[in-house]
């Protein structure tokens, strides 16, 4: 058996990938379902931008696509970063940007409280309308809080969360990147599975007497699941690719709406029970159970 991280591998920390090397009976894969890319934004979303008050990041994609596009903002921005993580302030301090907020706790409610304590001249009643682009609502010196987000928004997770109000009032949101999926990635996914679960059963041949003991030990058994749209995605390479899976799959899970998306299949899922570092929290998770798996 062996596990399928649908994580960066360079991501994941180098500890962590060390144990799980060592834990799981053959190597993990790591295969991440999405294609995240920066959008061309029009110069009145880059105006938005420069005269906010606030940017709201809540994804480390939008925190580096938000560091690549202030070069080029005009006026230059001279707003506050609102970040989910400690983590991400870490990354937004080494590449200049000095004014950092941060919640309390790292998730929707953290994040609300921190939005809803902004004076009211910042944010809250003076946020703005997502689709009224006036300067004199959206900009300027005292322009509000905008949030830099996806195409793809994922309510209550620990990971990825859209903000819906401060008090009564939506924040308007500037969409800077697709995540991305398609065709093509979905039968590269599907050929780089089966070839990685082939060549191991071919490594193991010689060692197992019969070929069906084989087939069943060289399957995935355990997946990291990151969002509702990644496990979407994995259903269609596991019904393509069966012979790859168990038939009851353990999911872990980064956050409660991805939980909550597989729970509705009737699947077993596994979920942090804070809000803080949730990675290592479910991948440590993952190696005390695989520890307890009995092998081969």
């Amino acid at each position: 058996m062996t596990v399928l991280i649908t994580y960066p591998r360079r991501s994941v920390p180098e500890d962590l990938r060390a144990r799980l090397e060592q834990a799981a009976p053959i190597s993990p894969i790591y295969l991440p379902l999405r294609h995240l890319r920066a959008v061309p934004l029009s110069s009145q979303d880059r105006r938005r931008i420069a005269r906010s008050a606030y940017l709201v990041v809540t994804s480390h994609f939008a925190l580096t696509t938000l560091i690549d596009l202030l070069p080029a903002l005009v006026p230059a921005w001279q707003g506050a970063l609102i970040v989910l993580s400690h983590k991400m302030e870490a990354v937004a301090r080494d590449a200049g940007i000095m004014h950092v907020l941060v919640p309390d706790e790292e998730n929707h409610r953290g994040l609300d409280r921190l939005l809803a304590a902004l004076p009211p001249h910042m944010g809250g009643a003076g946020v703005g309308d997502g689709d009224d682009v006036r300067d004199a609502v959206v900009g300027d010196a005292v322009g509000g809080v905008i949030e830099l987000c996806g195409n793809l928004h994922v309510p209550d997770d620990h990971t990825r969360i859209p903000i819906t109000s401060v008090g009564p009032t939506s924040v308007p949101r500037i969409c800077i990147y697709d995540n991305a999926w398609d065709e093509t990635d979905e039968r590269n996914a599907v050929r780089s599975i089966r070839q990685t679960v082939a060549a191991e059963r071919s490594d193991d041949a010689g060692t197992c007497e019969r070929d069906q003991q084989i087939v069943h030990r060289m399957r995935i058994d355990r997946v990291l699941v990151t969002s509702p749209s990644a496990y979407q995605r994995l259903q269609r390479i596991i019904a393509a690719t069966p012979e790859s899976f168990i038939d009851e799959l353990t999911y872990y899970v980064l956050g409660p709406s991805t939980a909550h998306t597989i729970e509705a299949d009737g699947n077993a899922v596994i979920c942090p029970r804070t809000n803080t570092d949730v990675l290592r929290r479910i991948l440590d998770r993952m190696l005390r159970d695989l520890a307890g798996r009995p092998q081969g």
